[in-house]
C-alpha cells in the first residue's frame, strides 16, 4: 500500500506522545480494526486501570477514538497503517534511550 507522505504527517504527532502512549498505540496496532483495552492492556503488561490512563489521554487528543464499549479504534487516518510499517524502528530507539540511561 502506499501511502505517501505519512512519515511527515505522522511522524510527529507520534514522537510527541509519551512512551506509554506510544506502546498503546503500537498495541493497537496489531489488530485490523477497534482494539479491545482488555487485550491493549495485556499486550503493554499493565492493568486495564492503568491502560485507562493512556486509553483517556488519546481520547482527548483526538488521535483515537471510542467505538464500543471497551473497544477503541485510530481516529487519525493511515495511522495504524503507520506504525505497522514503523512499530519496530521506534522499539529500537525506546531501547537504546533505556540502555543509555542504565549505562
Amino acid at each position: 500500500m502506499v501511502l505517501g507522505n505519512t512519515q511527515m504527517v505522522h511522524g510527529p504527532e507520534f514522537d510527541n506522545l509519551s512512551p506509554m502512549a506510544k506502546d498503546y498505540l503500537i498495541a493497537m496496532s496489531q489488530d485490523d480494526g477497534p482494539s479491545n483495552t482488555r487485550v491493549i492492556a495485556e499486550r503493554i503488561h499493565r492493568d486495564v486501570k492503568y491502560a485507562s490512563v493512556y486509553r483517556a489521554q488519546l481520547i482527548k487528543e483526538d488521535v483515537i477514538e471510542q467505538t464500543g464499549f471497551g473497544y477503541v479504534d485510530f481516529k487519525i487516518p493511515y495511522l495504524r497503517d503507520y506504525l505497522k510499517e514503523h512499530a519496530v524502528h521506534h522499539q529500537m530507539k525506546k531501547d537504546i534511550a533505556k540502555a543509555q540511561t542504565e549505562d
